[in-house]
């Protein structure tokens, strides 16, 4: 018998199952026996190591580990860096599976080559995309990607023949989907699904982990999130924790940092206090799906819990008193999404093959899923005052789907005739609160001598969830090749009114310096990487230059200006070795103005400098002389404070009160993503002059 694998690829752990000879889905163990392997990976060998082992190096505080690499899945800019070698959120994806599929090859005794990998319901265009790549890098044909929350499903549905309205709780370790579905005796009809693919029971370790640090930080004035090893060893120490209360009422987790150690116990009802706004989150996405079905809790007949945070007790318990429903919990929620793949998979090779399925639980069903984000493009709205998000297929529609839209262009007999197309996915009219899948270019367009030249573009979902874009020529049917171009710019001209006369860009030189102070370790330096790279994302490289300086007791230009996105990729990433080697020190004794004086000076063009510090400084006022020579030199500084920065500091070095921001370590990201939006507005010239503000 050919077996095809169904692949639950989680974010904490994977499992991987198949339908035997007999009819029925079975998990897989792994080689070490397990059914359940860690989604992490260890690279202190000569070799890549997956599961167990490497999570054990990972409770070490061993940082040759990647975890938790696909709530990142298909970020154009992720990059870790191994032995020499650099790793995008494919490559590690695809370690993971290349272990499922060599332990499963070792169970069935036969090479494995099909596969369906599931996916959370509310994964985008990219991180579908990036999930087949990854299965066909570890050398699986991947015949179909389906939502996990539909795989528990087809699995429950399998199992029990009645029909019935359904909801599928999915709490998995780091991500959430909830999703309503019909099962009905001939199928299983998804009729909403909605998520957060940033939350998870990751998100429960974390507040765990921020109470005991706390708690150790109160008790002898040490954070042991500054020092990584301690870090890592208590998010281990947290998430066993996290497991050990959903079976007892208290436990400990001793912290041990910087010499000093301490124990601090765990209750339920501490725990529950500690998380009660992630359940919320969770709840009122699975209200809005309910909503967006159409149906009222009474028309639910289940509630079924999936993914193996729902084995903490506050999650059926929260359920239950919310809905009056006691949730369904008799099935093992960490295997029951990869059963629904396996025989999602069966039935795939069966179509492949053209043999029918055989299940000895219950009759094969046709799946009619949907699509969680809805689809559309950049478009000028009814009296073309402002761009907004044109929707071409509705988020929740079944899925494959298909819709057409006509395009009529002028076209020139000297050729290079084209059709530029901004697809976007997400449900705000505006275009720069969506997710921006590139820029279409269709080319190839006939001269239509007289007249315009109609073209018919076809948008299209397939079974995978995965965008399709096709054009034809209506006057000879004709197909027209279609390229996906990396965006030049981040498409901030959409928050403006479409210009009646042509933009003009100006030349902008932009200088990010981050502190590499001690107080950076950990998240804090990650989450500056993160903001950094997301300006850079944000910012139209094309007509903006941006240089990069690290400063702490010294300051250093790590990278001159540049219009490389790779260069600059490159260099914020190494932003992490500059602070482990004590490149620029630990303390708070230098400042950025200075080197960003002499790099801006004789440049053309606005000039500015954002300041990322989360802490006070060693020498204010010698930092803030420094800053006003910058500001005598036309350079507009950008002050941008978290965590112990002081407010009053800020407005001193920066050059307008708008330009100093306080923010905390979660919002960093959206703050830099919004001072891009305004650089790249102020670079634009059109006849009315903007003004330039930044607003916390």
């Amino acid at each position: 018998m050919k077996y095809s694998l169904g692949i639950d690829l989680g974010t904490t752990y994977s499992v991987m199952a198949v339908v035997d000879e007999s009819g029925k889905p079975v998990v897989l163990p792994n080689k070490e026996g397990q059914n359940t392997t860690p989604s992490v990976v260890y690279f202190g060998g000569q070799e890549p190591v997956v599961g167990e082992e490497a999570k054990d190096y990972q409770s070490m505080g061993s940082e040759n580990v990647a975890a938790f690499f696909k709530r990142s899945m298909g970020e154009k800019y992720y990059r870790q860096e191994f032995n020499g070698k650099t790793y995008d959120t494919i490559e590690l994806s695809s370690l993971v599976l290349k272990k499922l599929k060599s332990d499963a090859e070792l169970q069935l005794g036969q090479v494995i080559t099909d596969a369906v990998i599931t996916v959370p319901a509310y994964f985008n265009n990219s991180q579908r995309e990036a999930t087949i790549k990854a299965g066909e890098r570890a050398g699986l044909h991947v015949l179909r990607i389906i939502n996990e929350p539909t795989a528990a499903a087809i699995s429950y549905g399998m199992r029990d023949g009645q029909s019935k309205n359904v909801m599928v709780y999915d709490l998995g370790g780091g991500t959430f989907d909830v999703t309503v579905a019909a099962i009905k005796e001939e199928s299983i009809d998804v009729l909403a699904t909605d998520g957060d693919h940033n939350l998870g029971g990751k998100d429960w370790d974390d507040c765990l982990t921020m109470h005991v640090s706390e708690r150790f930080r109160e008790d002898y004035g040490l954070d042991p999130m500054d020092d990584d090893e301690a870090f890592n060893s208590i998010l281990v120490s947290c998430e066993k924790a996290k497991k050990t209360l959903s079976a007892r009422g208290a436990t400990t987790v001793r912290v041990a940092c910087g010499g000093k150690s301490g124990t601090y116990e765990l209750t339920q009802a501490l725990f529950e206090d500690l998380t009660s706004h992630l359940i919320e989150r969770t709840w009122k996405l699975s209200e809005h799906a309910l909503e967006q079905a159409g149906l009222k809790w009474q028309d639910l007949a289940e509630i079924i819990l999936v993914g193996g945070s729902t084995r903490m007790p506050m999650i059926a318990k929260y359920i239950e008193k919310s809905t009056g429903k006691k949730p369904k919990t008799g099935h093992n929620v960490d295997e029951v999404v990869a059963l629904g793949a396996a025989i999602q998979a069966s039935i795939e090779a069966a179509h492949k093959e053209k043999k029918r399925p055989v299940f000895s639980l219950g009759p094969a069903r046709k799946i009619h899923d949907v699509m969680s984000h809805s689809l559309g493009m950049v478009a000028k709205n009814t009296d073309a005052t402002r761009f907004i998000n044109s929707k071409i297929i509705a988020k929740n529609k079944p899925i494959p789907a298909t819709e057409k839209k006509p395009f009529k262009i002028q076209t020139s007999p000297s050729g290079g005739n084209a059709l530029e197309i901004y697809i976007l996915q997400g449900e705000s009219e505006r275009p720069l609160d969506c997710t921006i899948l590139g820029k279409y270019v269709v080319s190839n367009i006939t001269h239509v001598p007289k007249g315009q030249a109609v073209i018919e573009v076809s948008y299209s979902y397939d079974q995978n969830g995965v965008v399709k874009v096709m054009a034809h020529e209506r006057s000879t049917g004709g197909q027209l090749p279609i390229t996906i171009e990396e965006l030049t710019d981040d498409l901030s001209w959409t928050d403006a009114a479409p210009p009646a006369s042509e933009v003009v860009y100006q030349q902008m030189s932009v200088l990010i310096a981050i502190d590499l102070s001690g107080s950076m370790s950990g998240r804090p330096l990650r989450e500056a990487q993160k903001a950094a790279v997301r300006f850079v994302e944000d910012m139209n490289l094309e007509h903006t230059s941006v240089g990069l300086i690290g400063f702490a007791d010294d300051s250093l230009v790590t990278l001159d200006l540049s219009q490389s996105d790779k260069d600059l990729a490159r260099e914020i990433d190494r932003f992490r070795t500059l602070f482990d080697r004590g490149k620029v020190g630990y303390g708070n004794w230098g400042e950025p103005f200075t080197d960003a004086n002499k790099l801006l000076s004789g440049i053309e063009g606005p000039r500015f400098l954002i300041v990322l510090t989360d802490g006070v400084w060693d020498r204010p006022k010698e930092s803030i002389d420094a800053a006003h020579r910058c500001h005598k030199a036309g350079i507009e500084v950008i002050a941008v404070g978290f965590g112990e920065a002081n407010r009053h500091f800020l407005k001193e070095i920066e050059t307008a009160d708008e330009n100093a921001l306080n923010t905390d370590i979660t919002q960093l990201v959206s703050s830099f993503s919004k001072i891009a939006q305004v650089l790249t507005e102020s670079g634009l010239s059109y006849k009315k002059q903007q003004k330039l503000q930044f607003f916390n």
